[in-house]
């Protein structure tokens, strides 16, 4: 149907813009909300309150841009929930998910503690000195074999001929601000051939050889200048015993030492250290290197006398140092206990005056120190606590708690699931979790007339697509990873999703990717740091808050035990406390959606950010990366006449999912029924129809000015003398020329209506989509839909001389996910497809199980994506982000929108 032919109830124009009301809707209560748990009646409780009384009065700057202002709306991570236990149980974490392992807490100015190796005895040792997860290091496998995110975690990294496996557990004791910490490292020669950890099933194999080695190096640094230096106490010398390595003080933990001890069974130990101060902690493998290499010319001496190379730390340490490092170079197998303590009783004696200092650098919601009272446990009690036997039964105990508790939650894996489906939907279950991360900083803005601008600092708790490749926030991808994440732990979900949404600006806007602070910006190319506020992204954290609605305005379970029903009851008032909270600032994202996205007709909507392409321009079909889906096939030739089918399907999940938060929380009718309007407009199926169905292709399309006749040929560049220069693949357009139409390439955009769930279920445009999806020709395989037709002309086909097709084909597990989901819907639903809808899904998840278990077990990662082909997988890994969906997958645990 043409747009210009619409049905009468159509031509009025649709209630995009929301009323901008005063930002005091389900507001009423936050003052209630708000008050700390305990009363402060002494005159320190007095004085602490002063001080963060002083914090929230500078925590809107003034004179500073719209684009880079905080949005004045109440903050979420100051809810009750996040404080007290939370905070305290939270406050460490494995929050550097871009080294292989590292810790710090949630407080802009860190600890920082990380771990590096590498075989002394290879050729060119520190080039192959680990520490930053990469791609390149080429580790046969590594990641998180159980992880609770929160207290406990077990990881196995197999590297050549090195297998390592680093435990952690958490400890907490009256008094221990954070808790106490235990890092066990374990490590054995890896049996012979790749080894794919816990998946495969594969045994130890013998040691390589007897006098194998490893230097490891264990590093902490003080990122607060205004803290006292690190104390760097061991010696060079031969020991097995318990040993304090270093010892400080920060404003948050007070006192605090690092101590290890050697286990039973392991050779003797050769410890090394370096004191340094550094400015900077985002080049810590580089710093390393450099101590090392001094020792390079006694290596070479040497191996001319046939000794062994050493490469080792200069055992100096620095007036003044903030970084200490520990190396400990060893035969195999090697079993270390490293143990934290800190709220050491020396902490008392700081003065309160340099505390409150320490707190107005932080931001609001971020972790404070407490006024506990100091602990009643020695440190050798705690010490004690935290090794030897004791840490052995710590971890085993909590190793079966969470293999207990993902039982509880996932229950057994329905028929249809592959051998070995458990153990990969913990490990990807764990890898999501041990992929969250703290990071803190300032996000550049690029300002209209070329200017840039820097946000105030802000800290986000978020999870990571790829440790390797994508160690930072991708608002994409968040969304995702919070649906399960919110299975697990609730509050933690609740936690996370706070963190985000209180970096909206004043505008309503998000930046789509968070670059914060020194180690996210050193892994990002300078051109790209920069975001873009008319840049949307998609609104994905609106599926697990619809989740978190539906289940409000669900009956209660019945028939639960008392505890389990206590946890029920207390999980539910937290959710509403938090989604009143929020509502305010999720209207505003709504309303800079409509308003900065809106298109050329009432109710179209068009991604901003595309670029055209000039006479022999790189790109094929300019990318839309606000979109998500980057290659996607859109109008050949980007312009304002464009109207993007998934966009508005994502305004209006976003539309339904706040009218259902706002019925949930009982808002007047006044405030929710232009939500609930605008949710029923765009799902209106008339209003589909009009604006992006293709009669002739019987689908959903995008509409924009578009041409078939553009490919990318080589062309030669020559001097004028007629001399080749150089070649390069460009585009060129010898077609029709560009007309106003649909996009003709059927793909993930084309089921956006079906994955949002706007179509009926006797809808006659469902059936065209469900046979579309189901046909081999088109999108089914079997290893999952790929994401576009294989009719398509740009099936396969490459965007530029270096960018390999990316959303033309590969299968990928978030979309995937959401076509389960809604397979699932349908099939539940009474209609003509309801057969069929349930054919589609019992198949399609059998074969994205079997794709996503089977490749696991082989090359032993979770993939970014899966060949449409051979199902092997394909891009960044490990991919533990929405790959990691694969748990609820196995569970059928389907979103509830």
């Amino acid at each position: 149907m043409d747009v210009r032919q619409r049905p009468p109830a159509l031509k009025k124009t649709l209630s995009i813009q929301l009323a901008r009301r005063r930002e005091n809707t389900a507001t009423h209560d936050h003052a209630n909300a708000q008050r700390p748990a305990d009363r402060i009646t002494t005159p320190l409780g007095l004085l602490m309150l002063l001080g963060v009384a002083c914090v929230a009065w500078f925590a809107y700057p003034t004179g500073l841009p719209p684009e880079v202002s905080p949005l004045r709306a109440p903050r979420l991570s100051l809810l009750p929930q996040f404080q007290g236990e939370h905070r305290e149980g939270t406050l460490w974490g494995t929050y550097r998910p871009g080294l292989y392992f590292g810790m710090r807490m949630r407080v802009p100015q860190s600890l920082l503690v990380g771990l590096m190796w590498f075989d002394p005895d290879r050729p060119d040792p520190l080039a192959h000195l680990r520490h930053l997860a990469q791609e390149r290091d080429g580790l046969e496998a590594y990641g998180w074999a159980a992880h609770d995110g929160e207290a406990f975690g077990r990881q196995e990294l197999t590297d050549g001929g090195l297998r390592l496996t680093t435990s952690l557990a958490k400890r907490f004791c009256h008094g221990c601000t954070g808790g106490d910490w235990a890092l066990r490292l374990a490590a054995r020669a890896a049996g012979p051939g790749p080894s794919k950890g816990e998946w495969s099933g594969e045994g130890e194999g013998e040691a390589l050889h007897e006098q194998q080695r490893v230097s490891i190096i264990l590093y902490v640094a003080d990122e607060d200048a205004g803290n006292a230096p690190l104390e760097v106490l061991p010696d060079n010398g031969e020991t097995n015993a318990k040993r304090l390595l270093v010892r400080g003080h920060s404003a948050q933990l007070g006192h605090w030492t690092l101590q290890m001890q050697s286990r039973k069974g392991g050779g003797a130990l050769r410890l090394r250290y370096l004191g340094a101060r550094t400015r900077h902690f985002h080049n810590l493998t580089e710093l390393a290197a450099d101590a090392l290499r001094p020792g390079e010319v006694a290596a070479a001496s040497a191996a001319r006398r046939g000794a062994r190379r050493r490469y080792t730390l200069p055992d100096t340490a620095a007036d003044g140092a903030n970084l200490a490092m520990l190396q400990i170079t060893a035969k195999l197998p090697l079993h270390i206990d490293f143990v934290f303590t800190g709220s050491l009783s020396e902490a008392r004696q700081q003065g309160l005056l340099a505390r409150l200092r320490r707190w107005a650098r932080m931001p609001a919601g971020d972790c404070l120190p407490g006024a506990a009272e100091p602990p009643a446990e020695s440190v050798a009690e705690r010490f004690a606590a935290l090794s030897g036997d004791r840490l052995s039964s710590m971890l085993a105990e909590r190793e079966r708690a969470f293999d207990e508790r993902f039982q509880r939650t996932f229950g057994s894996f329905a028929p249809g699931a592959p051998q070995g489906t458990e153990a990969v939907a913990k490990a990807a279950l764990s890898n999501l979790l041990g992929g969250i991360g703290y990071f803190y900083g300032r996000s550049e803005v690029a300002l209209p007339g070329g200017r840039r601008a820097w946000s105030p600092p802000a800290g986000l708790l978020t999870a990571v697509p790829s440790r390797p490749f994508f160690p930072r926030g991708f608002m994409w991808d968040e969304g995702f990873h919070q649906l399960l994440v919110r299975r697990w732990n609730p509050r933690l979900s609740r936690d996370i999703l706070a963190s985000w949404l209180d970096l909206l600006n004043s505008q309503g806007w998000i930046a789509r990717e968070q670059i914060l602070g020194e180690e996210a910006r050193a892994r990002v190319p300078a051109e790209f740091v920069a975001q873009h506020p008319d840049v949307a992204n998609p609104p994905t954290l609106f599926l697990p808050l619809a989740a978190a609605a539906a289940r409000l305005r669900a009956l209660a379970p019945a028939g639960l035990e008392e505890e389990a029903a206590r946890v029920e009851a207390q999980d539910r008032a937290e959710d509403l406390a938090f989604l009143r909270t929020a509502y305010p600032r999720l209207r505003a994202w709504l309303r800079w959606l409509t308003a900065t996205q809106a298109g050329p007709l009432p109710g179209s909507f068009c991604w901003r950010g595309r670029v055209p392409q000039p006479p022999l321009g790189r790109e094929l079909n300019p990318k839309t990366l606000s979109s998500g889906l980057d290659d996607y096939p859109r109008a050949s030739h980007p312009g304002p006449e464009e109207r993007h089918l998934d966009l508005m399907c994502w305004v209006a999940l976003a539309a339904r999912a706040l009218a259902s938060i706002g019925a949930s929380l009982q808002l007047p009718l006044a405030e929710v029924a232009p939500l609930e309007a605008l949710a029923a407009q765009l799902a209106d199926a008339r209003h589909l129809q009009a604006l992006h169905w293709d009669a002739g292709a019987r689908s959903f399309a995008d509409w924009g000015n578009h041409t078939e006749g553009v490919r990318l040929e080589w062309v030669a560049w020559r001097t004028p003398q007629g001399a080749i220069v150089r070649h390069e693949l460009v585009r060129v357009e010898d077609g029709p020329l560009p007309a106003p139409g649909f996009v003709p390439h059927f793909g993930y955009v084309s089921l956006f209506p079906l994955l949002m769930r706007l179509l009926s279920a006797d809808s006659l445009a469902l059936g065209e989509l469900l046979a579309g999806l189901g046909d081999p020709a088109r999108l089914w395989t079997p290893h999952g839909l790929r994401s576009l037709s294989a009719d398509s002309s740009l099936y396969r086909k490459r965007n530029t001389e270096h960018d390999a097709p990316y959303w033309r084909g590969p299968v990928w597990l978030n979309i995937n996910y959401l076509a389960l989901a809604a397979l699932q819907h349908y099939a539940g639903v009474s209609g003509p497809h309801r057969a069929e809808a349930a054919r589609l899904h019992s198949e399609l998840r059998r074969n994205l199980l079997q794709t996503v278990v089977g490749e696991a077990q082989r090359s032993g990662y979770l993939w970014e994506n899966y060949d449409e082909a051979t199902g092997r997988g394909r891009g960044s890994h490990p991919f533990t982000g929405w790959t990691a969906l694969v748990v609820l997958i196995a569970g059928e645990a389907h979103l509830d929108m």
